[in-house]
């Protein structure tokens, strides 16, 4: 039987270079050391190619290292770590896109393959771009931020005075004042004019009003400027028809206020007056309320003081790409000339992480190098080599699948051979045991014969008998071969004899 055929070695695509000719900015650019190693002219090209891969990837590790250090304050290890595995992505990107990048014979075919590779390039240099951009304005970008904070908390404790604690306060400042007025008066005009049901009245009348006059004129400003849209859908941009209106439900808002104010005006004075003949009873009112008011004004600053603190602490904390990204544009938009050195920087950082899709697009569209026929010719040959190799591999699959078919059908024939010796063995074996059997019977029946001879008479003859013996007929047995049932036919002697 023929042995298999030995497993042949993988075909290699990169043949062993001797000494150092093998380089990793060539192995970056994707080119056959092999191939190029026949053409020491072009390996300045490739790499070149292999240095712009390894630029791109370095301006990348460093943007993670940045982005990681300015938006998550992370440790210098942790942006050390993160920046190093971005740098080996983007590495193991660019090869790829860089590689994947073939001559054809057609522009329009290279375009076509090129162009999404193109897209994505660009999609990761701006990516790439953005935290260096901020980096390099970091000193700007930093003093604008403390702007935007001092606005925020300004209109943050504005919000905070227009609330409901807020008003809370201002009207017990009021009546604190009214308070240690009539008593620094001794009583004479002190009044609580506030506790008025009237008052009261006219004075949620003039919240109400108030409330309606701020919405309006947030609205119109956020029809304006686009500013203060707290809830409000902007329609127009700039003085439309909704600002007008909002204008004008303002100034109608002002108008009640005005209203409103002189009646308080009046009946507070009323107060007053009508309450002047009681002086001793105001003074000992004023003292019994004004420790309670004074007491609820403090609670209510505190509450004031510890919501305007924690907004004060998020704003300060606040330092993720989002505001970062609002300083850069208020700072650039107010600025043509930081405007126009952060489109050209950011445009030049973009270009940069391109670079190699840049350069490979170049190669493919000038002519074809001497590089270029020899890796062609160089493809071409290991193309014919792997059809060699598989039609060899498939005609010896052939021919161990024959060796096993002769094996089986050598093992067929011997195990015949065997069970025919076998059967001839088993056939003599039993042709002795019948002769022998046929002996020992005979013998007992001549024994027997002189003691029984008028029972066999009476019988008759022993072909005549009820039990004649049965016909020697050959019976068949396996591939046409017959024996005699000798132990069936002394079967039948035997129950004669008894």
């Amino acid at each position: 039987m023929t042995q298999p055929p030995a497993p042949r070695r993988p075909l290699r695509t990169h043949d062993p270079l001797p000494g150092n000719r093998r380089s990793f900015l060539i192995w970056l650019s994707g080119a056959y050391p092999y191939v190029l190693n026949q053409v020491p002219a072009d390996r300045p090209k490739y790499q070149g190619m292999g240095g712009a891969v390894l630029t791109t990837a370095a301006l990348a590790g460093l943007s993670m290292f940045f982005a990681m250090t300015m938006a998550l304050s992370a440790s210098a290890a942790a942006a050390v770590f993160v920046a190093a595995v971005w740098f080996l992505a983007i590495l193991n990107l660019d090869r790829w896109l860089v590689a994947s990048l073939q001559r054809s014979a057609r522009k329009r075919d290279i375009l076509k393959i090129a162009i999404p590779r193109f897209l994505l390039a660009l999609l990761f240099g701006l990516i790439i771009s953005t935290p260096l951009v901020l980096r390099i304005f970091n000193p700007e970008v930093e003093a604008e931020i403390t702007k935007i904070r001092i606005e925020q908390s300004e209109a943050n404790q504005r919000s905070l005075a227009t609330g409901s604690v807020g008003r809370q306060i201002e009207k017990l400042k009021r009546e604190e004042s009214t308070l240690v007025a009539a008593i620094s008066s001794g009583g004479g005009a002190a009044v609580n004019a506030e506790a008025d049901p009237e008052v009261v009245q006219l004075r949620k009348l003039l919240e109400s009003l108030e409330r309606r006059r701020d919405d309006n004129a947030d609205a119109a400003v956020c029809e304006e400027t686009g500013e203060k849209c707290n809830g409000h859908l902007r329609h127009d941009a700039g003085r439309g028809p909704h600002w007008r209106e909002y204008k004008r439900k303002q100034a109608e808002a002002e108008r009640q206020i005005a209203i409103i104010e002189k009646r308080v005006k009046v009946r507070v004075g009323s107060i007053q007056q009508s309450a002047a003949t009681r002086a001793d009873d105001t003074l000992n009112e004023a003292k019994g309320r004004l420790p309670a008011v004074q007491t609820e004004l403090k609670r209510l600053r505190g509450i004031l003081s510890a919501e305007q603190d924690a907004f004060e602490q998020e704003n300060t904390a606040n330092k993720g790409f989002l505001i970062r990204l609002k300083a850069l544009n208020r700072v650039t938009g107010d600025d043509f000339t930081l405007g126009l050195s952060r489109a050209l920087l950011f445009l030049l950082i973009t270009t940069l992480e391109c670079l190699p899709i840049f350069v490979k697009i170049l190669f493919l569209i000038g002519r074809p190098t001497r590089y270029d026929e020899l890796l062609e010719a160089y493809e071409k040959e290991h193309l014919e080599l792997g059809k060699q190799t598989a039609r060899k591999e498939r005609q010896a699959g052939f021919l161990a699948n024959n060796d096993e078919i002769v094996y089986s059908d050598y093992v067929s024939r011997e195990r015949a051979k065997v069970l025919e010796t076998m059967a001839r063995s088993t056939a003599a074996v039993e042709l002795e045991l019948a002769q022998e059997s046929l002996r020992l019977w005979r013998e007992r029946e001549l024994r027997q014969l002189p003691n029984n001879l008028d029972r066999y008479v009476a019988r008759g003859a022993i072909q005549s008998s009820a039990d004649p013996l049965p016909p020697l007929a050959p019976v068949r047995q396996g591939r046409g071969r017959r024996r005699v049932p000798l132990l069936g036919l002394l079967a039948v002697l035997f129950r004669r004899s008894r």
